[in-house]
């Protein structure tokens, strides 16, 4: 019989809309241990059943911030889908409760031997969050000559997600290239980082280097499989192209991850 991976408690400290519906959720470890994991990987998070427990994924959207004071604190950003499990379970979360999760899971992450010259980092809707979580990796890697390119895709600029915390990080980091991609509408006052585009469509105006490049696709299924075909037609090899689909599962009371393992 299938045993139910072992799991550890989290304690809601805040919550708010970033969108209409796209809530950030703040956590912290109420064990007292901390939370060893890295960028870009996610949290199973029971949202029902206890004989029979249900899941679902959530990527994490913080830096590990191990050795800090708050190294216990945990942020995710969840898209709230109506009638969904897991989007009913959280909104219903209140501040200070509990809930059970299982981490560390994923490898959508910043390793220490990629050998990468540049990155291409691909992502849609929630799927910006870890890549939010690996902005002072991505700044590291700069200062020993690597370079990145951080796509974005959403369809209004008031969909973008932590769009001033990437602008930021694009002033502030060397050779650190940021395209926010508008599928419906841009900004009234466009600057040179706002595109009128879905993000597999922006990826065009990059030169890939099959040698140097390594690509993360993060998202909606469309972007992800689109942007997969675009960079293996451009010569980069499977090996250098990381992939997460983010998947909305069946309703009601499906137990599809929200969002499954990277492939």
């Amino acid at each position: 019989m299938f045993a139910p991976p072992p799991t550890f408690p989290l304690r809601l400290l805040d919550s708010h809309w970033l969108t209409p519906g796209v809530r950030h959720f703040v956590f912290e470890r109420s064990d007292g241990s901390p939370l060893v994991f890295l960028p870009g990987q996610f949290l199973r998070v029971q949202v029902a059943g206890t004989d029979t427990p249900v899941f679902r994924s959530y990527s994490i959207a913080n830096p590990n911030d191990l050795g800090r004071s708050d190294a216990q604190r945990i942020e995710l950003v969840i898209s709230m889908v109506e009638g969904g499990l897991g989007s009913a379970r959280m909104t219903a979360l209140g501040h200070g409760e509990e809930i059970p999760v299982t981490a560390p899971n994923g490898r959508f992450c910043l390793l220490p031997d990629d050998a990468a010259r540049r990155y291409l980092l691909l992502g849609t809707g929630t799927g910006v969050a870890p890549y939010r979580g690996m902005l002072p990796q991505l700044e590291a890697a700069a200062a020993n000559g690597v370079s990145t390119v951080l796509l974005l895709g959403a369809r209004t600029p008031e969909d973008q997600l932590f769009a001033d915390e990437f602008r930021a990080a694009a002033a502030r980091i060397p050779n650190f290239e940021l395209r926010f991609c508008h599928s419906r509408r841009l900004p009234e006052d466009p600057g040179p980082q706002d595109v009128n585009a879905y993000v597999q469509d922006a990826l065009a105006g990059f030169e890939i280097d099959p040698e140097g490049d390594l690509a993360y696709l993060c998202g909606n299924p469309n972007m992800v499989d689109a942007g997969f075909e675009r960079l293996k037609a451009a010569g980069l090899h499977l090996k250098r192209i990381r992939r997460e689909k983010y998947v909305t599962p069946s309703l009601p009371g499906a137990v599809t991850p929200a969002k499954p393992a990277s492939l």
